[in-house]
C-alpha cells in the first residue's frame, strides 16, 4: 500500500509539473482609437467623426468644452421644430450630450460603425476662436424599422482654444435639411432610449 501512494504521489507530480511553470502573457483587451490630442481644428471635427465611428465616449467627450479649462458654457441650439418632439434640447448640456451618445452607441453592434460625413466647410478663425459651418450627414446602422438610419442638415460650431491648447467646441447650433431628420432629433431621441 505504501508503494502504491508512492506511485501515486509520483504521477500526480509529473502530471502537474507545469502548475509551477509562468504561462505567456495575453495582450490586453483594448479599444482601438485614432484619437489625437486636437491642436489643429481640422483635428478636432476629425476626432469628432472617428469617436462615431469607433463608438468611444471618452472621445467624444473630449470634443467639448471643459469648464475646468475654459471658462465657457457649452450651448446648443437645436433644429427648427426638434423642441417641439424632444422638449429636452431646450435645456441641452455636457452631460446631455454624453447620455445621448453613450444611448447611441450602445444600439449599434460591435461590428458595425455610425458613420458622420462633414462636408461643404465654411470657416472664420480670430485666433483662440473660430467658426465652422458643416453640412453633415449621419448613417446609423439601426434593425428598428421605426428609427430613421439617415440624418442630414447643416451645423454650425464655435470653437475655443482652452488653457491645454486644445480646440473645443463651445457653442453648435443645428439646421435642419427639408425631409431628412436633423441632428437635433437624433440627440433628443436617444437621450432617453
Amino acid at each position: 500500500m505504501k508503494h502504491l501512494v508512492i506511485i501515486l504521489f509520483g504521477i500526480v507530480i509529473l502530471n502537474s509539473c507545469e502548475l509551477l511553470q509562468t504561462r505567456n502573457a495575453e495582450k490586453p483587451v483594448s479599444q482601438r482609437s485614432d484619437f489625437i490630442v486636437a491642436t489643429t481644428p481640422q483635428q478636432l471635427f476629425k476626432n469628432l467623426q472617428d469617436a462615431f465611428r469607433e463608438k468611444i465616449l471618452r472621445n467624444y467627450e473630449v470634443c467639448f468644452v471643459d469648464t475646468s479649462f475654459l471658462k465657457k458654457k457649452y450651448v446648443f441650439i437645436p433644429s427648427a421644430g426638434s423642441i417641439v418632439k424632444y422638449n429636452i434640447l431646450s435645456d441641452w448640456d455636457i452631460d446631455a450630450e454624453k447620455q445621448y451618445f453613450t444611448n447611441l452607441i450602445s444600439k449599434v453592434k460591435e461590428k458595425d460603425a455610425i458613420v458622420l460625413n462633414l462636408f461643404n466647410e465654411e470657416n472664420t478663425s480670430q485666433g483662440d476662436s473660430a467658426q465652422y459651418v458643416f453640412d453633415y450627414k449621419i448613417s446609423f446602422p439601426v434593425d428598428d424599422p421605426n428609427i430613421p438610419n439617415e440624418y442630414e442638415g447643416s451645423a454650425q460650431f464655435t470653437i475655443n482654444l482652452d488653457a491645454n491648447n486644445q480646440w473645443v467646441i463651445t457653442k453648435w447650433q443645428d439646421f435642419k435639411k427639408e425631409n431628412f431628420p436633423s441632428w437635433s432629433e437624433l440627440k433628443g431621441r436617444f437621450y432617453l432610449f
